[in-house]
């Protein structure tokens, strides 16, 4: 069995194959996971709007609920995960049931640290990071099989697990005879595929085209997955959003032209003038970066770590190995967009501003106290609110 991320997986599996990878300890604890589960019956509402992808959906007896069953979701009464499952089990009796959690990094500091490493390192081991959007997703329950059936994800999957209990069954993306098939139609295919036994001493590892379905019928399983989409298209947000502020009037007459000298309709005009508005100014650029910025330094988790309030800056800071600082001067607004795990802040550019994000990046303690204990009373203030701003993004 390869090592998690080894030459070894990079080389035979990524890509190619499903397997399983050995690992010592998995980056998971009950505690952060439970924190963050019980996040979408408390908070539901904000983790959406932090996390579009963050929701939660419940499966009884092989059908999913119209909306998530509130009981069924962890709530601050389940002081640990095996609370948490025993009463959902007392709930359920001998029927069968599941809770999917999607976008945990959305609801966990501890968690979007952990998904924000293992990107970084899967791209290491790699020698690229793939373009598409990172999710990090829980998944627990007690099940004959997946309620959709085969399926397939589009998304590189690594899981990792809590409890043991879950079988997968996997197959190549060229079966696409197989999608759809439910339980038990599909048992006759089983040795044709590649089955994953989630264990806590391995992590489970298909690649983006690969087919799957789950089973966990004795003991109920609980896993982390971190999915890694191949491809994404960043620009084309960027364009669609050009195009929603184009002005494009649908005509409903046209004008009876005769021969002669021409000019360009008022249609064609007004649409060339607010487009030749939209690039002379300065929004759109600055749109980009940021929108830029934010997945970069999220390392394309495309969600900001929570945020973590700060009673007091310590008087020497320094970047923490998890995060990544970037930043984007803007000299003809005065300005230096600033960003780190996921969030993007606008400060007044100052060479003492740039020489002090320089420090942090390059690794080396500074200390805050000194630098802002100058004459110069506005930059204090500006060296104070970013390292509070770095702090408040858990960079240090």
């Amino acid at each position: 069995m390869a090592a998690l991320l080894s030459p070894q997986f990079a080389k035979e599996s990524w890509g190619k194959q499903a397997t399983e990878l050995a690992i010592s300890q998995i980056p998971f604890n009950d505690q952060d996971v439970l924190g963050a589960l019980k996040e979408y019956a408390m908070c539901a509402n904000d983790l959406r709007s932090r996390n579009a992808q963050s929701e939660a959906i419940t499966v009884f007896n092989g059908k999913r609920t119209s909306a998530p069953r509130p009981d069924f979701l962890a709530l601050p009464a389940d002081h640990t995960l095996d609370d948490y499952v025993s009463r959902i089990g007392r709930l359920a009796g001998n029927d069968e049931w599941a809770v999917m959690y999607y976008g945990l990094h959305a609801a966990s500091p501890n968690i979007w640290d952990v998904a924000k490493a293992f990107s970084d390192q899967l791209a290491l081991s790699i020698g690229y990071r793939p373009g598409g959007r990172v999710d990090i997703d829980c998944f627990i329950g007690r099940y004959s099989s997946t309620y959709v059936g085969i399926h397939a994800d589009h998304a590189h999957n690594f899981g990792f697990t809590l409890r043991d209990g879950k079988t997968m069954f996997t197959w190549p993306g060229t079966r696409s005879d197989l999608i759809g098939v439910r339980f038990p139609d599909y048992e006759s295919f089983k040795s044709e595929g590649i089955p994953l036994e989630n264990k806590t001493n391995r992590v489970t590892y298909f690649p983006e085209d690969w087919l799957h379905v789950a089973e966990t019928k004795s003991d109920v399983s609980i896993n982390v997955n971190i999915a890694f989409w191949e491809t994404g298209n960043d620009s084309q947000q960027n364009a669609n959003y050009v195009k929603g502020l184009l002005q494009a009037p649908n005509r409903t007459r046209h004008d009876v032209r005769s021969s002669g000298i021409a000019s360009l309709n008022p249609d064609d005009a007004l649409l060339l003038s607010s487009l030749k508005a939209l690039l002379d100014g300065a929004s759109l650029k600055r749109r980009m970066m940021i929108s830029q910025l934010i997945s970069d330094t999220s390392s394309r988790l495309n969600v900001g770590r929570p945020i973590v309030e700060v009673e007091a800056l310590d008087d020497v800071i320094a970047l923490n190995a998890v995060s990544t600082l970037q930043w984007i001067p803007v000299l003809q607004e005065g300005e230096v967009l600033v960003a780190a795990n996921g969030h993007c802040g606008s400060f007044r550019y100052s060479r003492a501003l740039h020489d002090f994000l320089n420090c942090l990046s390059a690794g080396q303690p500074v200390n805050i106290s000194d630098r802002s204990s100058g004459k110069d009373r506005l930059l204090n203030d500006d060296l104070l609110s970013v390292a509070a701003s770095l702090a408040r993004w858990g960079a240090l």
